[in-house]
């Protein structure tokens, strides 16, 4: 729903055999989560989760955004959690903004729950200034129509994404990798 704000939901009840017309606040979802970012456009300090819990976590999406925060000279602490809580962010001092790589539902759906901002990979990426924020992008005129990525399993997404491969142009490859692509060929 949250991707395809557009396209009516339903749910059928095979108990009752009602089929339900679902809703959803396109709107204040994308308040919360813009207010968020905003907050996190000035902060200074930030906190990056790595969930634990199954395969949540991805070291891949963890580096790249300690990356953005390093070049942009900006102070973290990495925290390993299975579980996100209030209570457990809440004893850590010294942070303005957690970025969790864990779920994103838990920045979206419980967000604002959490004292201070908690983030999505992608949120992290508006906030840092790597990519256009959602709120720019559209034709619509609808800010609960605007396009609100929920592409973090998606293999085309941007690094944000838990499948995101990065390509290295050819000719960038590093020298001690092409001997072994130049025997390949000729075989």
């Amino acid at each position: 729903m949250i991707a395809n704000p557009a396209i009516p939901a339903y749910r059928y009840d095979p108990y009752s055999r009602q089929l339900i017309t679902e809703t959803y606040d396109q709107l204040g979802m994308r308040q919360a989560r813009r207010s968020a970012v905003e907050k996190a456009m000035h902060a200074r300090s930030f906190g990056l989760i790595l969930g634990t819990l199954g395969r949540q976590g991805n070291p891949a999406i963890l580096k790249h955004l300690e990356e953005l925060l390093t070049g942009k000279q900006l102070t973290y602490t990495v925290l390993l959690l299975s579980e996100v809580t209030p209570p457990k962010l809440q004893q850590i001092v010294g942070i303005e903004v957690w970025i969790q790589i864990a779920c994103p539902r838990l920045s979206i759906d419980w967000g604002e729950g959490f004292t201070m901002p908690v983030l999505t990979p992608y949120e992290a990426e508006v906030a840092l200034g790597g990519v256009l924020p959602w709120w720019e992008e559209g034709d619509s005129h609808d800010d609960a129509l605007r396009p609100y990525p929920m592409n973090y399993y998606e293999k085309g997404g941007g690094p944000w994404t838990s499948s995101y491969v990065k390509t290295v142009p050819r000719g960038n490859l590093p020298k001690a990798v092409l001997p072994h692509l130049r025997k390949k060929a000729s075989t």
